[in-house]
């Protein structure tokens, strides 16, 4: 069957015909086969006419006659016959202008196999009927195989007349066509509207399949075809198919396509940058995945992965792999980040761990020389490999233990950047698992090996911290079911214990190791305290535990491969068992073919256990995928339900692995029946979900908020947050139309009310605080308005609750020809106000800035500046610098040449400040320096703690003090006026300088350590009496005496393996080589004021009388105590050593607060010294003093410790 059409417009004569074949026409009133004589009209370029249309048949009994073709024609009174031409009445006019037409012609064929069998009278009737109803000519002529139309008219009612002529003279047609199958929701359009336009406009049936075809899946477009029959006639056909593509061309111009790079070893490589693409073409390659994902027009995207896949296949013959014999000791040493920097290869290490073999991957040109390049680096490198499963008994279960623990906690991060040059390797859980041993590399340039071995030294010390007493392994809780509830556990006791879970490297292994962390006191814990820290962290899974025990196990008898088609990892009914079962909290294992082919194992607690085995029973019961249920849901949520381009339904079927079939044509506002076919289980799943959402569409209701336009930037909110936060929170979608007032809120009609309610709040708010103002202000002060770093406007606006927007740059011609800048406060009124007079204070305050530059000789700057700048602070105070932001005093630095002081701020401030410096700088005219002749040993009273006398006193007397500083010769000066220096000296020599104490004695050199208990002595006379000790110009001498090392003979006093506790006791001689002389103890009596603490009522002052005798009496005992010491030194002639295993227990000694010691002290009368954690000796106790004593001291000792 063919069409065919012919179009002529715009006519400007009707046609006249040369031709003298016979031919049918149809006249107005619907006759056929009346013959019409026409007259030949010259005519300047023939139009068509009956000659170029095939015969309707054989007319022998007819006369050749002329035919006038076209609807502006009048036929003849009546026929005549002819043999020659005679001129026909429009012949008549020709000499006339031509006249424009608005008509056109079109012909067109039917085949005769198209058309309908019908009658002649029918036939007329027809093409009667189209006549009338279009107000056209139609003409027809009939041949042996097709027939003929000539219809002329205005353009619309010719082709609306062709259209009914087709329909009712040819049969009717199914064309199918195909498409892709994500184009089908858009062909039916929401709700159907799409596909009924098309039928309704081109008075077809279209049906759209609803499976896709098989075996025509495009890779391309990740898509399938889906088949689209087309019913009716052929013209109608055509015009709905074109409707149709149209549609398919819109939704399918743009295609993303995937595709995967299959070669591994490509994938460092690749580089698609060095491919060209169109502009609008974009590109993605997704290393992870191994992925590329092309984006962009059809055609181009098609163009794009041809031109990668030609890159690819490039790249794959140059890219080759090498393998190369390295022992695993020394694969460390292989820079592979360098070594892919300069020459592009890329380092595999072996994964197995006996596998020796590694290879580099590359460019087939630079695989050598990254081979070679390896070899030679490493040659540079020492290697030392600690093997430290030989620690600890040859512990190699605790070794690789805490190699684990090692990793996991990063533990020695801290020894490798105490040696940045080092590195340190631990072995890979994959070698520990088969491993005899567990070996620790470190490595470092071949130059550095003593760094090496201080390195191993450390690491060793950290090992062997960490003893099989310290850790403990637990392995009675499943991994499987509880890791993650196992790690949030004992996440909360890491500061008792650190935890290694062994699922966590090895799959199915449920043991847990537990390091107890030492804390940071002095001592270890005991065995005893590290046992129960383990056994509580270990009792913190005890609620695990009791879970664990409430397990359920039940078998069912599911065909093996059922189970692998429904219940493989990747299936959807699993993951939504699994989902049901975490929605209820459980804990679930799904062991497929356990224990036999044929059966499956469900083990968790009782919920879950419940919930598994009601799923696997329907699965069981029903494990047909053909399974069908109809779901009713609104006319309204169907859109919702197919999503944009059918996305929503792909997301279900994918979830739920069903098949979802939406009908195309529904009755408006009735429910829809949506059919789903899968799983039984996984459609009734659906089925709740889609019933529960649909409730949600249904409930969509949109709600609008008038706006006036100048709102909508506050409302929408910095970046669009205010209507980000309402989206989120309620749910529903808001539209700000540009222009417009009406913003539109749609969503759940319970969150559309609130959002509008807020929004709508937010809306008075703004117009209740959205006045505005402009002030201007001088360009100049826009800086001091704004403040550093936005600082003054930003205050500004916080204080007053304002917005502020200059309107204007400074850089703008307007502004630097007026000078003034617009500034724009928006708020309430009265904050306006209150903005606007704070701006206004600013530029007041700034227009009263002046300058004003001192030239003052260098020598005066440090009088100006004072001690640590407080000079200069007090003048600054007393201008009321306080009180202004913008002044300024800039004296030069000490290392400047420059004489010149800056003095900026308000007029008032600078003038202040001015007039104080001239001041200073007359006095400086008229002061003088006096020289004092203060010992050296002396000069530090004059500074005082921190300063303080020296401040005090230059702060009083307005003088400047000199003091040589330490080490340094030279005398003591005080520069100032004649007056104020004079009384700075009086009293510097009056009251400081004097020798401030109130009892000397002279103790000899080689006793002070005795004497003085190396300073515990000192302490108790000053914390019981209140004397204080100093030693005047010996204080050096005497602190070296107090801390001189002891001499403890380590070799006899330590005790052997099976000894805890040794006592030793010897004779001493005292080494009087270096400790000649003699020291000054000079007393002085310093009580506590406690008046600051407890209050004038709480202590009452005593009177001078009491104070003294006090004071006398403390001195006269402290002398006493002092003398009975230098009378006992010479028979403190025997030591004692205490040696104990367990020097943790030497706390014991002291005593809270030093009690226990001091009693000891005292009762014994002799030097004790108990070793701290970091001394040399730290685990012998030392006792000097007379026999008895140090025999006394011992036997208390020794009972504190056994306590």
């Amino acid at each position: 069957m063919s069409l065919t059409f012919e179009n002529e417009t715009n006519l400007e004569t009707p046609p006249t015909s040369n031709d003298s074949n016979s031919a049918i026409t149809l006249n107005a009133e619907g006759e056929a086969g009346s013959q019409q004589v026409a007259e030949e009209t010259a005519q300047p370029k023939p139009l068509p006419s009956l000659k170029d249309l095939p015969s309707l048949g054989s007319n022998a009994g007819l006369v050749n006659t002329k035919i006038n073709w076209g609807p502006n024609v009048k036929p003849a009174a009546a026929p005549s016959i002819s043999s020659s031409p005679s001129p026909s009445p429009s012949s008549l006019t020709s000499g006339s202008r031509p006249m424009r037409s608005k008509t056109i012609q079109e012909a067109f064929s039917l085949d005769l196999q198209s058309q309908l069998s019908i009658g002649k009278p029918e036939f007329s009737r027809i093409v009667q009927s189209v006549k009338q109803n279009h107000n056209v000519s139609v003409e027809s002529t009939l041949s042996k195989s097709s027939r003929t139309f000539l219809i002329s008219g205005v353009p619309q009612n010719v082709y609306a007349a062709r259209r009914e002529l087709v329909r009712k003279l040819t049969k009717p047609i199914t064309d199918v066509i195909q498409v892709p199958s994500n184009c089908k929701a858009a062909i039916i359009g929401s709700g159907g509207k799409n596909i009924r336009e098309i039928q309704d406009s081109c008075d077809v049936r279209i049906n759209v399949a609803k499976e896709n075809n098989p075996d025509s899946y495009d890779e391309d477009l990740d898509d399938y075809t889906a088949d689209v029959s087309i019913h009716g006639d052929i013209d109608s056909v055509k015009l709905a198919k074109s409707k149709i593509m149209k549609i398919v061309k819109e939704e399918d111009k743009h295609a993303t396509i995937q595709f995967t790079v299959d070669d591994e070893k490509l994938l460092p490589f690749v580089d698609l940058s060095a491919v060209g693409f169109k502009d609008d073409v974009k590109v993605q390659f997704l290393k992870n995945s191994a992925t590329v994902v092309i984006q962009g027009p059809r055609e181009d995207a098609k163009e794009a992965k041809q031109n990668i896949k030609n890159y690819l296949l490039s790249l794959s013959n140059d890219v080759v792999s090498e393998q190369v014999t390295i022992p695993t000791k020394f694969q460390f040493l292989i820079d592979d980040k360098e070594i892919k920097e300069k020459f592009n290869v890329i380092v595999q290490y072996p994964t197995q761990a006996d596998d020796e073999k590694v290879s580099f991957v590359g460019p087939r040109s630079r695989v050598r020389e990254a081979i070679e390049f390896a070899r030679t680096s490493s040659k540079a490198y020492a290697v030392d490999t600690l093997d430290i499963s030989k620690s600890h008994g040859k512990n190699l279960a605790h070794a690789k233990n805490l190699a684990l623990f090692f990793k996991k906690y990063d533990y020695l991060k801290n020894l490798q950047e105490a040696h940045p040059t080092i590195k340190i390797v631990l072995p890979s859980p994959e070698v520990l698992a088969v491993s005899d041993c567990v070996n620790i590399h470190i490595s470092g340039k071949a130059e550095e090996k003593e760094e090496i071995k201080a390195t191993r030294k450390e690491l060793i010390s950290l090992v062997n911290q960490i003893s099989p007493l310290d850790t403990t392994v637990i392995d009675d809780v499943d991994y499987e079911l509880f890791h993650k509830e196992i790690k949030h556990t004992l996440v909360g006791q890491e500061e008792l214990a650190a935890f290694v879970q062994f699922g966590d490297f090895y799959p199915g292994n449920d043991a847990i190791l537990l390091i107890a962390l030492s804390s940071n006191e002095d001592f270890k814990p005991s065995a005893e305290e590290i046992a129960e820290t383990l056994k509580k962290v270990s009792a913190a899974l005890n609620d695990i535990r009791k879970k664990q025990d409430a397990l359920e196990t039940r078998t069912f008898e599911l065909a093996a491969d059922t189970q692998d088609l429904l219940l493989n990892e990747n299936s959807a009914t699993l993951k939504l068992i699994l989902e049901d079962i975490s929605q209820e909290e459980g804990h679930l294992q799904i062991k497929l073919h356990t224990p036999t082919e044929n059966e499956l194992t469900l083990k968790g607690n009782e919920r879950a256990v419940n919930i598994a085995n009601k799923a696997i029973e329907s699965v069981v019961k029903a494990p047909s995928q053909k399974f069908k249920d109809v779901i009713e849901i609104p006319a309204n949520a169907v859109s919702r339900l197919i999503g944009t381009k059918g996305a929503n339904t792909q997301q279900l079927r994918q979830k739920y692995d069903i098949q979802i079939d939406v009908p195309s044509e529904s009755e408006s506002g009735k429910p829809v029946s949506v059919t789903l076919t899968g799983l039984q289980y996984n459609v009734e799943h659906a089925k709740v979900f889609i019933a529960a959402e649909a409730k949600k569409w249904a409930d969509i209701i949109t709600k609008e908020l008038i706006a006036a336009p100048k709102y909508h930037r506050n409302l929408l909110g910095p970046q669009g947050a205010y209507r980000n936060r309402l989206q989120d929170k309620y749910n529903v979608r808001i539209l700000f139309p540009r222009n417009e007032d009406i913003i539109t809120i749609r969503g759940p009609s319970r969150g559309v009310a609130k959002a509008y309610q807020e929004l709508e709040a937010l809306l008075d708010f703004e117009m209740e605080n959205g006045h505005k103002s402009i002030i201007k202000v001088p360009a100049e002060h826009v800086p001091r308005i704004i403040g550093k770093n936005g600082d003054m406007i930003n205050d500004i606006r916080a204080e007053f609750a304002v917005e502020m927007d200059f309107l204007q740059k400074t850089t703008d011609s307007q502004v630097q020809e007026s000078g003034e800048v617009e500034l724009e406060i928006t708020g309430s009124r009265q904050a306006i106000q209150d903005a606007t007079k704070k701006v206004k204070d600013i530029v007041a305050e700034a227009s009263d800035f002046v300058k004003e530059t001192l030239d003052i000789d260098r020598k005066y700057h440090k009088t100006i500046v004072g001690a640590g700048g407080r000079t200069l602070r007090e003048i600054i105070s007393k201008a009321g610098g306080d009180e202004y932001r913008n002044k300024t005093v800039d004296v030069p630095n000490a290392n400047s040449d420059s004489q010149l002081i800056k003095v900026e701020g308000p007029k008032k401030f600078v003038d202040i400040v001015v007039k104080e410096i001239k001041k200073l700088v007359e006095e400086g005219e008229n002061s003088i320096k006096a020289e004092l002749d203060i010992p050296a040993e002396r000069q530090g009273a004059l500074i005082g703690p921190g300063g303080v006398v020296r401040r005090q006193l230059e702060s009083e007397f307005n003088v400047i003090l000199n003091v040589p500083n330490k080490g340094e010769s030279g005398k003591v000066t005080l520069q100032g006026l004649p007056d104020n220096v004079e009384k700075a000296k009086s009293k510097i020599l009056s009251e400081i300088i004097r020798d401030n104490f109130d009892h000397e004695l002279s103790v000899p050199a080689n006793l002070h350590e005795f004497v003085s208990e190396r300073g515990a002595f000192i302490q108790n006379l000053r914390t019981e009496l209140s004397i204080n000790v100093r030693h005047g110009n010996g204080a050096k001498k005497a602190n070296k005496i107090s801390r001189k090392a002891l001499n403890i003979p380590t070799e006899r006093v330590r005790g052997s393996d099976e000894e805890k506790i040794k006592f030793t006791i010897e004779d001493v001689t005292l080494d009087d080589s270096n400790e000649v002389g003699e020291i000054s103890w000079r007393l002085s009596y310093e009580p506590v004021d406690l008046t600051a603490i407890l209050g004038e009522g709480e202590e009452q002052k005593e009177d001078g009388k009491d104070e003294a005798n006090k004071k006398q009496s403390a001195i006269n005992k402290a002398v006493q105590l002092i003398e009975e010491r230098i009378a006992l030194a010479p028979q403190a002639t025997s030591a004692g050593y205490i040696w104990s295993s367990d020097t943790k227990k030497f706390n014991k000694i002291v005593g809270p607060g030093g009690s226990n010691i001091k009693k000891i002290r005292e009762a014994s009368g002799t030097i004790i010294n108990v070793p701290k954690r970091s001394d040399k000796v730290n685990d012998v106790v030392y006792i000097r003093g007379t026999s008895e004593g140090v025999k006394k001291a011992g036997e208390l000792i020794l009972k504190a410790l056994k306590n």
